[in-house]
């Protein structure tokens, strides 16, 4: 048999530590769930809602559904259902606000946390050149 070797640590190399994939699939999977569900209660409050309604008095009521998806017979029954949602468009704005500010600090503070644990940065030796006079 030949010398053969099964490298697997050059793979393993590649890949992210489990801490940073668990941060990225918690972000992608979990925080637009929280920040929808955080801005369906936070526009139970008068003051966010006041707020809300001087941006724009459309946001508020049954969701604004296009008249030529009316004519498509087997959707009906999923458009009845979205128009009942009262409030649609103004939970999804502020969600959307929420799932912006809420990824900013989780991805300061990884930055912070990343920062302080990772290992030194060591700058390169100076290259060495040879001095050469050069003929005219």
């Amino acid at each position: 048999m030949g010398n053969y070797k099964f490298d697997d640590n050059i793979h393993k190399k590649k890949q992210l530590p489990a801490g940073q994939r668990g941060i990225g699939c918690m972000m992608i999977l979990l925080f637009p769930v929280i920040s929808y569900v955080a801005a369906m209660t936070l526009l139970q409050g008068e003051e966010v809602r006041r707020v809300f309604y001087r941006v724009s008095p459309k946001l508020f009521g049954a969701p604004n559904i296009p008249k030529l998806l009316w004519k498509v017979d087997a959707i009906i029954p999923l458009l009845n259902k979205i128009y009942s949602w009262t409030d649609l468009e103004a939970n999804i704005l502020l969600g959307l606000l929420i799932l912006l500010l809420l990824s900013g600090v989780i991805g300061v503070i990884y930055a912070v946390m990343y920062k302080a644990v990772a290992p030194a940065r060591r700058d390169p030796p100076p290259t060495r050149r040879k001095s050469s006079k050069k003929s005219r």
